[in-house]
C-alpha cells in the first residue's frame, strides 16, 4: 500500500512538474516583438510643412503666389495623379524667382517622376541665359530635396546687399545655399 501510495504521489509530482509554464520565446524576441508594435510616426501635412517654411522666412518669403493645378502640370509636368497633395508658389513679381513646391507623392513612382521633373526644370533655369543677373547665384543655389514620400524644389531666401554687391559668385552662391537649408531644417523639424 505504502509503495502504491509513494508511485502515485510520484506520478502527480512528475505531471505537475510538466505543467509549469516555460517561455518558449527569450528577452531579444519579446523585445524584437515589442518594437514592432510601435506606432509610426504620422508624416506630417503638406500645409503644416508649408506653414513651417514661410514661418522661418517671415517677411522674406516672397513666392506668394499659388499656383493651381492645371499651372503645376503646365510649368512643371507634374500630373495630379502623382500626388495627394501639393503647394507651388511662385513671386507675384517677375523680377524674383523664389520658389517653393511641396508634392506628397501617391507612391515610390510618383515620388521619382515628380523629383525627375523638377531636376530637369532647376537645370532648365540654370542653363537660362535670359534671367536677371541679380538672380543668376540664387537660381544655381536652388534645390531639389526628398524627404520620405515627399519631393521639394526650394528656391527661396535673401542675403545681405553688400555681401550680392561686393562678394565673389562663390560667396554669394554659398549664402544663397544657406538661405535654403533653413528651408530644409523647417521641413526636417515636421518629421520627428
Amino acid at each position: 500500500m505504502k509503495k502504491k501510495l509513494l508511485v502515485t504521489l510520484l506520478a502527480l509530482s512528475l505531471a505537475a512538474g510538466s505543467l509549469a509554464p516555460v517561455s518558449p520565446l527569450d528577452n531579444t524576441a519579446v523585445v524584437a516583438e515589442a518594437a514592432k508594435k510601435k506606432p509610426k510616426k504620422k508624416t506630417p501635412s503638406v500645409n503644416k510643412i508649408y506653414k513651417a517654411v514661410v514661418a522661418k522666412f517671415g517677411e522674406g518669403y516672397l513666392a506668394d503666389l499659388k499656383l493651381t493645378k492645371d499651372e503645376i502640370k503646365l510649368r512643371y509636368g507634374i500630373s495630379s495623379s502623382w500626388y495627394t497633395d501639393i503647394i507651388a508658389e511662385i513671386p507675384m513679381m517677375s523680377a524674383h524667382v523664389d520658389t517653393l513646391i511641396i508634392a506628397k507623392a501617391k507612391n515610390k513612382t510618383a515620388k521619382t517622376k515628380i523629383k525627375k521633373k523638377l531636376t530637369s526644370y532647376r537645370q532648365a533655369l540654370v542653363k537660362d541665359t535670359n534671367q536677371y543677373p541679380m538672380n543668376l547665384m540664387k537660381i544655381q543655389a536652388s534645390k531639389v530635396y526628398v524627404k520620405d514620400n515627399y519631393v521639394f524644389f526650394i528656391m527661396l531666401g535673401s542675403i545681405d546687399t553688400k555681401l550680392e554687391e561686393t562678394g565673389t559668385d562663390e560667396q554669394i552662391l554659398e549664402a544663397y545655399k544657406k538661405e535654403n537649408q533653413k528651408a530644409v531644417s523647417a521641413i526636417n523639424a515636421q518629421f520627428k
